[in-house]
Order: structure tokens, then sequence, then C-alpha cells
């Protein structure tokens, strides 16, 4: 059986996860940081930037985001912008392209569509990505008061690999799964 290649993205404002996957074979992982300009489609230019140079490097067949949540924030609003770009320029290159909610993610990684990041981390390392292990932060001691940023930087690898995986795995009943991209939004 042939496998798909897979590029997982897990975009933000700061920092981007990024996975290439073949199978349950890891090609590249890495947490790209997004450096704020003086506008924002600097940021934006830079996470196109990223995400075509990687596919012209790994020539994936599957280009896999997540959804980003819809918060009333301008951060948010950005967010929103930057996966819109880089679906649609995903699909200008002809390339399968799919959006997964988060709690899909969540729940077809470990069967709890309201587990932490950490616990999707620690759920990967399990199942045939041990070699990532060491890169999961340590539980806080607090819970409460959470984890420092330095902590939460390999997480946005993970969620993008949990991206990959799950679009890798295909959705059987389409929950979660976006193919069509509709791209419009609500009106602020």
């Amino acid at each position: 059986m042939e496998h798909k290649t897979v590029i997982g993205i897990d975009p933000g404002t700061k920092e981007m996860g990024l996975v290439v996957l073949r199978g349950r074979e890891l090609k590249y992982f890495g947490v790209r940081t997004l450096r704020n300009g003086k506008r924002p489609h600097d940021v934006i230019g830079q996470a196109r930037r990223i995400v075509l140079a990687a596919i012209e490097k790994h020539q994936p067949d599957l280009v896999a985001i997540e959804e980003p949540l819809n918060l009333p924030t301008k951060r948010s609003h950005l967010l929103n912008v930057i996966s819109d770009e880089l679906r649609e320029r995903a699909t200008e290159l002809g390339l399968e392209v799919v959006a997964l909610s988060p709690e899909a993610i969540r729940e077809r990684v470990t069967r709890n569509p309201r587990a932490t990041k950490i616990e999707v981390a620690e759920h990967l390392a399990r199942s045939g990505f041990d070699q990532l292990r060491a890169l999961i932060p340590r539980r806080p001691a607090r819970p409460a008061l959470g984890l420092r940023p330095r902590d939460k930087y390999w997480l946005h690898m993970f969620d993008a690999l949990a991206i990959a995986v799950t679009a890798e795995a295909g959705e059987p009943d389409g929950a979660g799964c976006n193919p069509k991209l509709d791209s419009s939004r609500e009106a602020t």
C-alpha cells in the first residue's frame, strides 16, 4: 500500500508547528517562530513562505491544517487569515487540503475530545513516535498556573503531528473534517 505524504500544520501567530509524515514515518518536525512585523500581513507572509518551502521540499499529497478557534480578539482574527491563506495557497498548487477541528483531532488520537495538549503528546509518543518523548514538557506542579511559554514550544509540533496522523488515517465518519474548506467568515 502506497502511503501519502502529509504536511500537518498547527498555525499560529507567534509559533507554527509543522510536521511531514509518510505513513507512520516522521520525515520532518519542527516549530517555526513567526516574528511580528510592523503590519499583520508580515506574519501572514512569513507563514506562507514557510509552508510553501515545506511543500516544495517534501512534495506532499495532502496538507492538513488545524481549524482555528473563533474568538473575538485581534490575534484570533489574524490566525483565521493565516489559516485561510495557507489553505488557499495549497489549493492553488493542486494539493488535497483538509481542515480538522481541535476536538476531532483529540478524539481521533486519544479517544478523548477534551484531552490536554500534554495528553495528546504523551499518547503520540506511546503510539510509535517515541523519539519525541524528550520534547514533552513536564506537567506543571500547580495546573492552575499552566505552562510557561518555553514549555509550550514543542507542543505546537505535537499538535501538527496529531493533525497529520489524523489526516493520514482518514476520518471514517467525516466528523471534524472540512474537505470543502468553506473559508467564509462571519462579519465582525
